[in-house]
């Protein structure tokens, strides 16, 4: 078992399964965790805009905005494209960045009309086009793009985000200077795991970057502090 593998038992271990991506539940007013999804076509948009809006913002923030989306049953392609930016952005304010995220959406809908707002088409396309077309959309970089893909299409590539280059680089696997396309193929590489396994470890990574590996890392609690080089001075301005 190679370094890589054994994180991802060890977070396993001591994280239990995090059940990503989670769906909002109006009347119970919580994210559900667990559910396998996507289960249907409301769930793949769902996840869609909800990897929009968590861009640069606590999950907390996006589940606000989701409950203000779908208690005005706006939430589905066709409606929330024909309605107002203005309406939009009230929406979603809680996620910040509002009307920038508004435009992202609206611009993403725009493709999505180009298909007819199909889910079946979207299902489709290949992954590698599918992700070219998602990164040629304005305001959709390639976290998010990758989010859509893993958790909204259940396509097998490993989504790279900030937690992730932190805990990574101070265990001294990668740099934190390394481009996005090159820790992902790291992964790809050194992490054979299924589909579901992808999309555990990311939330793992999520989870423990969240709860230890923060900016200023609470390493007394980390499993990993053993083997991890976050005291090199290097690493310091993380």
């Amino acid at each position: 078992m190679n370094k890589v593998e054994e994180i991802y038992s060890t977070l396993l271990k001591n994280y239990k399964k995090q059940g990503w991506w989670p769906i909002f539940n109006v009347k119970k007013g919580i994210s559900e965790y667990g559910l396998n999804a996507p289960r249907n076509d409301s769930d793949i948009f769902e996840i869609i805009i909800g990897a929009i809006l968590t861009q640069n913002v606590a999950w907390k923030n996006v589940e606000t905005a989701l409950k203000n989306l779908k208690g005005k049953k706006l939430l589905s392609p066709q409606n929330l494209h024909n309605t107002e930016n203005s309406i939009i952005a009230s929406c979603i304010r809680p996620s910040g960045y509002y009307n920038q995220k508004t435009k992202k959406i609206k611009n993403f809908l725009d493709w999505f009309s180009t298909i007819n707002y199909s889910f079946d088409k979207l299902k489709i396309i290949k992954t590698n086009i599918l992700r070219e077309i998602l990164l040629n959309i304005n305001g959709i970089g390639q976290e998010t793009a990758d989010s859509i893909l893993l958790y909204g299409l259940n396509r097998k590539i490993f989504v790279i985000d900030a937690y992730t280059k932190r805990m990574f680089s101070r265990l001294n696997l990668i740099s934190s200077h390394e481009s996005y396309s090159s820790i992902q193929d790291f992964f790809h590489r050194e992490f054979s795991g299924t589909l579901k396994r992808y999309n555990e470890y990311h939330a793992l990574i999520v989870a423990h970057g969240k709860d230890i590996c923060k900016k200023e890392p609470l390493c007394n609690a980390c499993y990993f502090n053993s083997s991890c080089d976050f005291n090199n001075t290097s690493f310091n301005s993380l």
